[in-house]
C-alpha cells in the first residue's frame, strides 16, 4: 500500500515536471532553468528506485546525474564566455 502511494505521488512529480520542461519558453539562461526540472525530475525517479529496492543502482544514479548536470551547467557557461 506504501509502495503504491510513493510510486503514484512520484509519477505525479515526473508528470508535471515533464510539462513544465516541454512548455517552458526559450529565454536567457534557460540551461540552468531546465537542469533544475530535470533534477527534480532524476530525485523522483531515485525514490521509485529504492521503493522497488533496487538500492544500488539508486545510488548509480544518486552519485552519476550530479556530476552529468555539473559537466552540462559547465560546458553552457564556458561557452556564453566564448561569445562575449
Amino acid at each position: 500500500m506504501f509502495d503504491d502511494i510513493v510510486l503514484i505521488i512520484a509519477s505525479i512529480g515526473i508528470l508535471l515536471a515533464s510539462f513544465r520542461l516541454w512548455v517552458e519558453k526559450d529565454r536567457e539562461k534557460m540551461v540552468y532553468a531546465r537542469l533544475h526540472i530535470t533534477g527534480v525530475i532524476d530525485i523522483a525517479c531515485i525514490v521509485i528506485l529504492l521503493v522497488f529496492k533496487q538500492y544500488l543502482l539508486a545510488l548509480t544514479y544518486l552519485v552519476l546525474v550530479p556530476f552529468s548536470a555539473h559537466a552540462i551547467a559547465n560546458a553552457d557557461y564556458f561557452d556564453e564566455l566564448k561569445k562575449q
